[in-house]
């Protein structure tokens, strides 16, 4: 019994200690890559994405944040992310595109340029 105890008051704490996406409402854009395991195309293509893009990333403000089974060990996973996919979340913390293919990224760059807060934002890049 005193072990059950235990368990439950660390696994308690660690809900606690958990960051949720909201955090970031109006400091990041976020895009959410959610997968099945690592060897799959979806995980796969965002890591070439990113590494192929940082400077752009960087300059429209976006943290890339991974769910693998719909679990992530920093953050709590949303109540919104039910299916494997990428979602674009803005500065407000709606969802502002959803594809369940890294096609996304053909527009990515696109849809947040066109968005009121990057146009300002814009004065600023560095790429």
């Amino acid at each position: 019994m005193k072990y059950v105890i235990i368990i439950l008051i660390l696994s308690i704490n660690f809900e606690i200690m958990a960051k949720q996406i909201s955090d970031f409402n109006w400091e990041k854009r976020i895009v959410i890559i959610s997968f099945e395991k690592k060897e799959n195309k979806i995980f796969q293509s965002t890591q070439k994405f990113v590494s192929e893009n940082e400077c752009s990333i960087n300059d429209r403000n976006l943290k890339f944040i991974y769910f693998e089974k719909f679990k992530n060990k920093e953050f709590e996973t949303p109540i919104f992310l039910n299916k494997y996919g990428i979602w674009i979340i803005g500065y407000d913390g709606s969802i502002k595109d959803y594809s369940t293919n890294e096609k996304i990224f053909l527009r990515l760059f696109k849809l947040i340029d066109s968005m009121p807060m990057r146009k300002s934002e814009m004065k600023n890049d560095q790429c």
